[in-house]
């Protein structure tokens, strides 16, 4: 599995991904603070779909954030290698050992001076009480991604081939179809319970199809039902570590929707420092980083990192811009 995931990688993503001479660094966890964030890669099929679909080099985000000065690492997921579902918090010491298990890599990324100063930890800890025990984001997981109508599919996925198979889903499995793509749209279209043919009915009466409905930015708030009984508002891991940031006061008075933000736009915001001097060990590991990669057995290097400042409804409407996935001025 890995040398077909590494295998993909470098065709799909033009990425050579290199063998690290020292494979596990270990980092004083008092060093970490709120805010820090974590970036992740998994070799499982998954998270390199994810990152030919969306231009990550990674494929999870998660954030650490102290309780009581406790450190724990939150996160939102599906216990694909972890024993909890959904939005959850898991003790430092904890997760290093399912992270080991699950053969992540995992690097580190500390908040800048300015992002820092405006991190306010108790807003934080206060939105991790109001949102534990959630469910992962299946039903708004394609719509961080899609923020186009034409310009967000790799060229293995046809343009219209979403909408397409999700109606043939339904014919099999309506409930699927609604959890994953339809309820969504339902909500773009102001509408309530239509199936995708009646969602196209009413986009074609505004002037839209479907892909244009997909293109309209996910709204933070949207309350969705179906899953299990705590469903409500939807994060995937990504939208999460935003939603945090933006409780928190990192965004300040910016008009953000945290649920528009995939995997390659955390790391790609201007949050992060590379002013302070890395711990010796992680310099030693990866020279050329400029932050700290703690495990993994190839290199994680993030183009574009740390490049972008926050502004007014960010990473709503981005085109893909495949093979290298830069982001357009103003999208």
């Amino acid at each position: 599995m890995e040398k077909a995931n590494v295998e993909f990688i470098k065709e799909a993503l033009g990425v050579d991904l290199q063998v690290r001479p020292t494979q596990k660094v270990t980092i004083d966890p008092a060093t970490i603070q709120s805010g820090d964030f974590f970036g992740i890669l998994r070799l499982d099929g998954l998270d390199p779909m994810i990152m030919y679909g969306t231009g990550s080099k990674i494929g999870h985000n998660v954030m650490a954030l102290r309780f009581d000065g406790e450190l724990y690492i939150v996160e939102s997921q599906d216990a694909w290698y972890w024993p909890t579902h959904g939005l959850q918090r898991t003790l430092w010491a904890d997760w290093v050992k399912y992270a080991e298990d699950a053969d992540f890599h995992v690097t580190h990324h500390r908040l800048s001076e300015d992002s820092r100063a405006k991190f306010d930890e108790e807003k934080a800890n206060a939105f991790f009480f109001d949102t534990v025990g959630l469910p992962y984001g299946y039903h708004n997981f394609l719509y961080g991604w899609v923020d186009t109508a034409e310009n967000n599919w790799p060229p293995l996925l046809a343009q219209h081939f979403v909408p397409v198979m999700f109606k043939l889903v339904e014919d099999i499995k309506p409930t699927l179809a609604f959890n994953f793509f339809s309820e969504a749209i339902n909500f773009r279209l102001n509408t309530t319970g239509k199936n995708i043919s009646e969602l196209a009915m009413v986009a074609a009466e505004k002037g839209m199809g479907i892909d244009d409905a997909m293109a309209i930015p996910e709204q933070d708030g949207w309350e969705y039902t179906g899953l299990e009984p705590t469903d409500g508002r939807n994060w995937v891991c990504s939208a999460y570590v935003a939603a945090m940031y933006k409780e928190a006061g990192v965004f300040g008075d910016l008009n953000i929707n945290a649920t528009e933000f995939a995997t390659m736009d955390v790391y790609i915001m201007k949050l992060f420092d590379e002013t302070t001097p890395l711990p010796d060990a992680c310099v030693a590991a990866d020279p050329d980083l400029p932050y700290c990669q703690i495990m993994g057995k190839y290199r994680i290097e993030l183009p574009y990192y740390n490049s972008i400042a926050p502004y007014d409804h960010m990473f709503e409407t981005c085109a893909i811009n495949y093979p290298t996935y830069e982001r357009d001025a103003g999208c």
